[in-house]
């Protein structure tokens, strides 16, 4: 699927909405390893992972913390409070080669102002179908956080994202389910 196709699930898109929607996305490809740093570059963009997963993270006091974990055909999206309270650590990372759809926030804020060439609003459409899409993440986050032991925590990440022990850390992965390593590792060895 790709960010066209998620709009059509929720909208009928008339053909010079769609044009307008594609000129505004632009396609681009991450090396492992490789970050989007700051605040600014998140509020400037929002971004979907066509192929690939990222995380997340934010850094205080010398320690990450995982924030979230986006694979193919998820949008990654920085929540308010992070970009405010840590607007200089908030960041993403690419934990393989991954090739990402971004669209400019600032065109599409010209778009609402009235200020752009175009004068409709289709670029609003990536962006609420990424928001319609990150509430359903987060319901399901805070049910598994608020409901799972850290057993069953582990056993629903590993089967939403299955490739996720081959892209991130035990660290990362322990900081994201709000685990110690040595749970983790106890989890992974049924010794827990």
């Amino acid at each position: 699927m790709n960010p066209i196709e998620h709009i059509r699930s929720f909208t009928t898109l008339t053909p010079e909405v769609e044009t307008e929607l594609k000129s505004l996305m632009q396609e681009s490809t991450y090396s492992k390893g490789q970050l989007i740093r700051g605040a600014n570059n998140l509020l400037n963009y929002a971004y979907y992972i066509i192929s690939g997963s990222a995380r997340l993270f934010y850094t205080n006091m010398g320690k990450e913390y995982t924030v979230s974990f986006i694979f193919d055909d998820e949008y990654i999206v920085a929540p308010k409070i992070y970009i405010e309270n840590q607007p200089d650590t908030i960041s993403i990372e690419f934990l393989e080669n991954t090739t990402v759809i971004y669209v400019p926030h600032i065109k599409v804020k010209d778009i609402l102002e009235g200020k752009a060439l175009i004068k409709n609003t289709s670029g609003l459409l990536f962006l609420n179908v990424a928001l319609m899409r990150y509430n359903d993440f987060l319901e399901e986050r805070m049910y598994m956080m608020q409901n799972l032991n850290a057993t069953q925590r582990y056993n629903w990440l590993i089967r939403r994202h299955p490739r996720i022990l081959q892209a991130a850390t035990v660290t990362q992965i322990a900081s994201y389910l709000g685990l110690t390593k040595e749970t983790l590792y106890r989890i992974r060895h049924n010794n827990y």
